[in-house]
């Protein structure tokens, strides 16, 4: 079962994307904070990590360049309502996507399964 990392500090949104990510036979581990979200990115070993940009204790930013460094070929997708903003960032981060929080969850399953699909090529 694939497993996907979210770490978002909105309880709504988590729980909202977690369920559509198990529905889809992902495995979840939640996080409600960038820091939160290396401590349990370390441990779990995910294939697919999706961040808030806005967190507290360590922003989605800050936490895609930590998991970067620890995990040098987990994909990492941004998750933002400034999605566009960002966009010019992701090449120095290493992310993958950036994905606006208007967008429909079937279009961030699709990017899920991509990123999963590419890992398996690779490695």
């Amino acid at each position: 079962m694939p497993s996907v990392l979210i770490a978002d500090d909105n309880p709504f949104i988590l729980e909202t994307l977690a369920a559509c990510l198990r529905g889809n036979g992902h495995k979840v581990i939640p996080a409600t904070n960038g820091q939160e979200a290396i401590d349990r990115g370390v441990l779990s070993q995910p294939d697919v990590a999706i961040l808030d940009v806005s967190m507290p204790v360590m922003n989605g930013l800050e936490a895609a360049e930590r998991l970067r460094e620890i995990i040098p070929t987990l994909p990492i997708i941004l998750f933002s309502a400034y999605g566009d903003l960002l966009k010019s960032q992701m090449e120095r981060l290493g992310v993958i996507a950036v994905f606006d929080k208007s967008g429909s969850l079937s279009d961030l399953l699709n990017i899920v399964d991509e990123c999963r699909n590419r890992q398996q090529k690779a490695g």
